[in-house]
């Protein structure tokens, strides 16, 4: 499966006259690059509509994927959360309404974007996959507060979702504009020790192989994008990638994409 910030991938008359919509050689870089990785699933940020999404698998994936996910989010520039898969969506549940208590205690916030359930059926086995994209980073000390705050819900909406299902493979992904080190991470795959442990599929490897996003004009990055496990699920990783290397990544988006592998058999009979 795939994780993608797609970047400002909306319809003219959106944005709200922040963001712009992509270019025809973005939108043929994007197409490309998606192509190339050729994942099953992929988790989706920052995308306009469901309509424009379904118009871009149709014409320009050759409509590999048959099954589209896309709840409308908080963001006030329409940017949201989808997931594009070759197998079919049997649940999709949103939590942009959820009221977040703030770990300062004052008041309640809600997610930025949203916390995006989508269950699909896989070798007809529920593969779970979430997908967030946190509060970007403006320089604040308050939008830490916030991915923190998210963050906890976030992990407090899996555990329960989750609990019933004890064997069953899901994945936190998404943009999260925090390093895998940062707290909000931590909060989201660690909490507080109980509970699944969650595993970040890029650990291990070479830090200029964990780079998903690049700082503009400048050599250094971070690891913003992420797809999450539980430790439990370890036997079933069989790797990942950052898809930095591509020969339209750059255009498309400001983003690397990022996939990990899992093997999901056939049950007996």
């Amino acid at each position: 499966m795939g994780s993608y910030n797609v970047k400002d991938f909306i319809a003219p008359g959106q944005g709200a006259g922040i963001r712009q919509p992509k270019s025809l050689a973005e939108l043929k870089a994007l197409a490309q690059t998606l192509k190339e990785a050729d994942c099953d699933i992929v988790a989706l940020q920052e995308v306009g509509s469901k309509k424009l999404l379904e118009q871009f698998v149709e014409q320009r994936l050759d409509g590999a994927y048959g099954h589209v996910a896309f709840v409308p989010g908080n963001d006030r520039s329409g940017l949201s959360l989808a997931v594009i898969s070759k197998y079919p969506i049997s649940q999709v549940v949103t939590h942009r309404a959820d009221q977040i208590p703030r770990g300062d205690g004052r008041g309640n916030t809600h997610f930025t974007r949203d916390f995006l359930r989508t269950d699909i059926q896989v070798n007809d086995q529920t593969v779970t996959i979430y997908n967030t994209h946190g509060k970007a980073r403006l320089g604040e000390s308050s939008t830490e507060y916030q991915r923190i705050d998210e963050a906890r819900a976030a992990r407090s909406i899996v555990l329960k979702d989750m609990a019933p299902f004890p064997k069953r493979l899901f994945v936190v992904s998404g943009d999260m504009n925090d390093n895998t080190y940062n707290k909000s991470v931590q909060m989201l795959a660690k909490g507080d020790g109980r509970g699944p442990q969650l595993k970040d599929s890029l650990e291990g490897k070479q830090r200029e192989d964990q780079l998903t996003w690049l700082v503009p004009g400048q050599e250094r990055g971070h690891q913003f994008d992420h797809i999450l496990f539980p430790d439990q699920q370890s036997a079933r990783f069989q790797g990942s990638q950052v898809h930095s290397q591509g020969r339209h990544t750059d255009l498309a988006s400001d983003h690397y994409l990022l996939s990990a592998d899992f093997e999901l058999p056939e049950r007996p009979g």
